[in-house]
């Protein structure tokens, strides 16, 4: 009794904590060789066309997939072993083709086959044996099919990823708000994971403010005064009088990057995970695409065809970061420097994020607003 118990409270407990195991659903069909491809366009592919940077999104990619590994097939021909699979992997979907045999290659999202035989080897074992998954099926599979996961990825950027996705995961089970909400707390999670090095930066970046402070009059002296040797003897004989390197910010600057291997992980993640798609939030229909509030019915190059409300107001909360940004060590001018930034990277980040899915401007305008509060009432 006790025995039976247990197993139920394992059995309830895991579909608690791993909904997307309770879901899963693997479709299995039988496929004629030449109904490959359009079986990849009608099925694989996503359906929706994004622009610019995240037109990456709609394509597919082709993979050969074995217990020793997975490799990326492109135009160049690849000849198939028996105990390997093929992998059509789109946005949010795979397509895995068993007892696929010959040589074969991949250009522009299209299965080549280059023997003129394989299509009788095909043929005479039948229909192909494949299995249709979303990218969160792939558990439902050996263990080696899961490399399938982020596999255009840096194999640390890949764990880091997996890491990521079980924390996105647990977060969307302690709460009943919405995939919205749980991307809002994984953003504040990780500024707190952060704040220590955001603290050292902050100091870092006194530091060097101070610096370019003191050495500022003395360096625009050298500019205007000297030239060639002696310019550069002067230049390096002043960081020394200050007891710094020319290269003093360059810690600052590295203290900067630290960050930048987990936002990757983190906007693939959001970018590609399957489970969140179809979940509104507020306005948007779909967290996993655009937040399209208007369809213009023209397309912008890098843009796209609808309005977007996401990217505007992430654009609009940073010019308000760059207008209320101060410092009061540096000179007026290099301050209106510092703000002049803030404005090109606003035009940037708008044309970086605005065709992107919402789940990713929705991250990034919330771990802005963080941002903001930290400056504004976190003392460092």
């Amino acid at each position: 009794m006790i025995k039976k118990q247990a197993c139920l409270f394992l059995l309830l407990l895991s579909m608690i904590l791993f909904p997307q195991l309770a879901t899963a659903k693997v479709q299995e069909y039988r496929l004629e060789l030449n109904g490959i491809n359009p079986f990849i366009e009608t099925n694989v592919r996503d359906h929706f066309s994004y622009s610019g940077l995240a037109a990456f999104y709609n394509g597919v990619s082709a993979y050969v997939v074995d217990i020793a590994g997975i490799k990326k097939i492109n135009t160049e021909a690849y000849t198939l072993k028996p105990n390997q699979v093929l992998a059509l992997v789109g946005h949010y979907k795979i397509l895995i083709l068993q007892d696929v045999v010959g040589v074969v290659s991949f250009k522009e999202d299209r299965l080549l086959w280059h023997k003129s035989d394989t299509e009788n080897q095909v043929s005479s074992m039948g229909k192909t044996r494949a299995q249709l998954l979303l990218k969160s099926d792939l558990d439902q599979l050996p263990q080696y099919f899961q490399k399938i996961k982020y596999a255009h990825l840096w194999a640390p950027l890949r764990l880091l990823c997996l890491g990521i996705e079980a924390i996105l995961l647990w977060l969307n089970t302690i709460h009943s708000f919405g995939w919205g909400i749980t991307i809002i707390l994984l953003s504040l999670l990780f500024k707190l994971f952060i704040l220590p090095a955001n603290i050292l930066l902050t100091r870092a970046q006194r530091k060097v403010s101070h610096l370019q402070a003191r050495l500022a009059p003395e360096l625009e002296y050298i500019k205007a005064n000297f030239t060639g040797e002696e310019a550069h003897q002067k230049f390096m004989a002043v960081h020394k009088q200050q007891g710094v390197s020319p290269f003093y910010n360059l810690r600052s600057l590295l203290l900067t990057l630290a960050p930048f291997p987990f936002l990757i992980a983190i906007f693939n993640v959001l970018s590609e995970m399957d489970l969140i798609a179809g979940h509104p939030f507020l306005w948007i229909e779909d967290l996993a695409y655009p937040d399209a509030i208007y369809h213009l019915g023209f397309h912008i190059p890098l843009l796209g065809a609808s309005i977007n409300l996401l990217p505007i107001l992430m654009t609009l909360l940073t010019i308000l970061a760059a207008v209320i940004h101060q410092n009061k060590i540096i000179s007026t001018k290099e301050l209106r420097k510092q703000k002049l930034n803030l404005y090109f990277m606003a035009e940037g980040f708008f044309l970086l994020f605005y065709p992107f899915p919402s789940t990713m401007v929705l991250y990034w305008i919330f771990a802005n607003i963080w941002q903001l509060i930290q400056q504004r009432f976190v003392r460092i």
